[in-house]
């Protein structure tokens, strides 16, 4: 269960990151589809300096070894072809849930109150009901308590972030893929 406790001061805000999502070079898919997505999304620095205890709980997936893996079977298929599939999955975020979820089941700590943000888009409407998000439709948040952010729709630049605890992301990955999610406590 990869883990690692930062300081607050190890995370880095920066409003631009939330324009990240709608530049002229690209555009996120759920842009303007999600209540837990920019424009919707809020910038989050006050509200997380609330809370005095972090953890940045992680994947890492090993992309050499799945093409490997992959080419095992399919000994045609270039490389290039493979990361584009697993690109298109949605394995790496599948496994940063059972990591917070493997984190969070082995807690002991006493806390007054626990956020917990994710990666990607929020998951909760398609995961319950088996539909998307309410935003398109004009209907408010249907889990508004169980709302998923991910760190970069409100303002954490992920990148700094995790450099300051120690790891280095490689753009484009060619070794490791990370998923990365911010667990947060406020002690008793």
């Amino acid at each position: 269960m990869p883990h690692m406790e930062i300081k607050f001061t190890d995370i880095i805000f920066d409003p631009k990151v939330q324009s990240y999502c709608n530049n002229p070079q690209f555009q996120c898919p759920n842009y303007g589809h999600s209540w837990a997505c920019p424009p919707e999304a809020p910038y989050l620095e006050n509200k997380i300096s609330e809370y005095d205890q972090f953890f940045l709980v992680y994947s890492e997936f090993d992309i050499q070894a799945h093409i490997k893996e992959v080419q095992n079977t399919h000994p045609k298929r270039s490389a290039s072809r493979i990361l584009r599939s697993l690109y298109r999955q949605n394995m790496g975020r599948d496994l940063l849930e059972k990591e917070i979820e493997n984190f969070l089941s082995q807690e002991d700590r006493n806390y007054q109150k626990r956020f917990i943000l994710w990666d990607g888009h929020c998951r909760v409407c398609y995961q319950k009901e088996g539909n998307p998000c309410s935003y398109d439709e004009g209907i408010p948040c249907r889990y508004p308590e169980e709302i998923r952010y991910s760190m970069e729709a409100v303002g954490i630049d992920v990148n700094a972030t995790v450099k300051n605890g120690g790891i280095t992301l490689e753009w484009p990955p060619q070794q490791y893929l990370y998923r990365f999610g911010l667990v947060c406590y406020k002690k008793v």
